[in-house]
Order: structure tokens, then C-alpha cells, then sequence
């Protein structure tokens, strides 16, 4: 009897899951992951006998599992408290923090990025004020912890220093601390940039030290970053500040991918972002192959371009004031074969600025 039980009930388990993903609306978007679900695969007469097919359904039948996210919160629990891991999917927990495990290290991806940023020098740049800067991930921080393995940050930083040449690096590591990043995402926070920007701008010869109080501070919460949904587990939610003056507000913003007809309502702050499915994006509309920013407030002519990733969104409105205009190209998003037809190189200062998860995979790179 007791057999059949458990039988009987484990049936009416199956067919329960069942019927509830035949039920259940299909989804395209996991907002916890941060990413697109997988969409059923074609089924055709030649597709039904191909392996790849099965495969592709079988991520499909994952992604849209009713209760995925409670089944990834089991999973993640037994990982580290029945079976004593120090990771789940790459991802810990360390007071109270998320961390994204990044190795290995990949010493052939530094010589990669080093090649890459000379022949974009020498290609469109000879002769410019061109500087660069890596930004530490938070694992850095924690660097020391034998629990967890870790890149050779400072093997990537002497590789890059001996290999790119006719570029001054400008050193942020000590500028930063694990306080300086969110708890439950990748990025820096704004507001502690200051003293990133003063070292930034005493090699770059800006003639003006950050100053917190040109800024009026405005926050969000609760902010849950790409972390918070990863880890699968209850960590508290992050406040995302975001710092603002008139030179800001004011700033004229020609954002590539906008299609609109009213360039006007384009803003370095994009604050309907704050309710989607990434808050950061915030920042100058998050991610973008190209973005111009003029500042009517500053008449020097002065102009910046930097070659970025999403850590420079929130960096770049705190160097604003010292330029009239800065463009921002990201590299992940346009071919720097390209670079001549989008950008008129004239004497302009050049930042080339990565974090150093974009060095470790410069692959994705054009």
C-alpha cells in the first residue's frame, strides 16, 4: 500500500507539472536572469528527425518551467547548504554581497584587447591626447578569499601596460573599493566615483577636482541588479543614486539607436528605465553602439571620446562639465573597421575604458 501511494501521488505530481506548463502563458523575458527565454524551435518534417531540435526544445521546456524560479532557489540552498559549495552556477554570496566568479584567466584575450586598442591608435588616432584605464571587477576586492578562484589581475595589467604603446594608463585600482559597488550587481556606484574622476582628470589635465556638492543626489529603490536574480537566493536590494546639475539636465543627447523625431526628449538620465528590467540602464539608456553628448553650458570646444563598456554610462555625466562634448562608442556593438564614418577624429581626448571582465573575454569585441 504504501508504494502505491507514493506512486499514485508521484503521478499526480507529473501530470499536475504538466497541465500547468500547458497552461501557463509563454514567456520571453526572464526579468530575475536579466535575459531572453528560449522560443520553441521550428518543427517542420526535417527538423522533427534532428538532434539539434531536441535540444533546442529542451532549453525551451527549462526556460519556460512553471515555478522556475522557486526550482532555481531549491537548487541554489541545496548547492550550498546540503552540499557545501562554494558556488552555484559561478555565483556566491560573501556577507551579504553577490559575486560572479570570472576564470579563467585568459592571458591570450589581454594580448587580444592590447592589439586591438594599438591598431584603432594607429588607424584613426596618431597624434591625440589618448589615454586608458581598467576598472576592477569587485572579485579584485576579495581577491585574497581561498575559497573562490580569481584572475591574475595584476599579470593582465602588466601585459596591457607592455603592450599597448603611445597611451598614458591611468591607474583607478586604489581609487576603489568593494563599498564603491553595488551588492547586488556588476557596476560601480555614481556617487562614489570622485575619486576615480580626480585621477582621471589630474592625467588627463581637466582643470577642475570632482566636487560632490555640484551635484543634487536622487535615488531609487529597491534596486535589484543582475546578481540579485542569478543568485537564485533573498539578498537585500541595493539603492541606486544617480547624481544630477543643470549642466546634465540640460545636455543635448543624439543616442544611435533612438528612432524617434524629437532628439529633444533624449536625457543622460533615462529615468523610465528605472522601472524595466534593469534599473542601470538608467544610465544614458543603457546599452548602446553610440552616443553623443553636447554640453551647451561649456564653450571651450573641448571634446572627449571614449571607447566603453556599460561602466562608463554612469561615469560619463561626471565629466561632462569639462568638455563640450563627449561621444561614447562601444565596441561589443560597432565594428571599429566603421569608426572613420561615425566619428570625425580631430584632436579630440581619447579614453579607452574597460573593466576588466571585457579585457578577460576581448573576444566580444569588433
Amino acid at each position: 500500500m504504501k508504494n502505491k501511494i507514493i506512486t499514485f501521488t508521484f503521478l499526480i505530481y507529473l501530470i499536475s507539472i504538466l497541465i500547468l506548463n500547458i497552461a501557463a502563458p509563454e514567456k520571453n523575458v526572464s526579468e530575475s536572469e536579466r535575459r531572453k527565454l528560449a522560443e520553441f524551435p521550428p518543427l517542420s518534417a526535417e527538423t522533427l528527425f534532428n538532434e539539434d531540435f531536441f535540444d533546442k526544445l529542451e532549453k525551451y521546456e527549462l526556460d519556460q518551467m512553471v515555478f522556475r524560479d522557486g526550482f532555481r532557489t531549491v537548487k541554489a540552498i541545496t548547492e550550498f547548504s546540503v552540499f557545501n559549495k562554494y558556488d552555484n552556477n559561478d555565483i556566491f554570496i560573501e556577507n551579504g554581497c553577490v559575486f560572479k566568479m570570472e576564470y579563467p584567466y585568459n592571458q591570450k584575450s589581454v594580448y587580444n584587447l592590447s592589439k586591438k586598442m594599438n591598431e584603432i591608435y594607429d588607424t584613426y588616432l596618431k597624434g591625440m591626447n589618448v589615454y586608458y584605464s581598467i576598472i576592477p571587477d569587485k572579485n579584485y576586492f576579495i581577491k585574497d578569499n581561498d575559497k573562490h578562484l580569481f584572475i591574475d589581475y595584476k599579470d593582465m595589467i602588466s601585459i596591457l601596460n607592455a603592450e599597448i604603446t603611445d597611451m598614458e594608463y591611468i591607474d583607478v585600482f586604489n581609487c576603489l573599493s568593494l563599498d564603491d559597488y553595488y551588492r547586488t550587481d556588476i557596476h560601480w556606484k555614481q556617487e562614489s566615483l570622485g575619486k576615480v574622476v580626480d585621477a582621471l582628470g589630474n592625467k588627463m589635465h581637466l582643470p577642475n577636482d570632482f566636487n560632490d556638492d555640484a551635484y543634487v543626489k536622487k535615488t531609487f529603490s529597491p534596486f535589484y541588479g543582475s546578481f540579485y536574480g542569478q543568485a537564485a537566493l533573498p539578498v537585500n536590494p541595493d539603492v541606486l543614486t544617480y547624481l544630477t546639475n543643470d549642466a546634465i539636465e540640460n545636455a543635448v543627447v543624439d543616442n544611435y539607436e533612438y528612432t524617434g523625431d524629437d532628439k529633444s526628449s533624449q536625457k543622460v538620465y533615462d529615468t523610465d528605465k528605472l522601472m524595466g528590467i534593469d534599473s542601470y540602464d538608467v544610465f544614458l539608456s543603457g546599452a548602446t553602439p553610440f552616443i553623443e553628448i553636447e554640453n551647451p553650458q561649456n564653450n571651450s570646444g573641448k571634446e572627449l571620446i571614449i571607447f566603453r563598456d556599460s561602466f562608463a554610462s554612469s561615469l560619463a555625466p561626471l565629466l561632462l562639465s569639462e568638455y563640450s562634448k563627449i561621444t561614447l562608442i562601444d565596441l561589443r556593438y560597432v565594428n571599429s573597421k566603421m569608426l572613420g564614418e561615425l566619428v570625425n577624429f580631430d584632436n579630440q581626448d581619447v579614453l579607452f575604458l574597460y573593466n576588466t571582465t571585457v579585457v578577460n573575454n576581448s573576444n566580444i569585441l569588433k
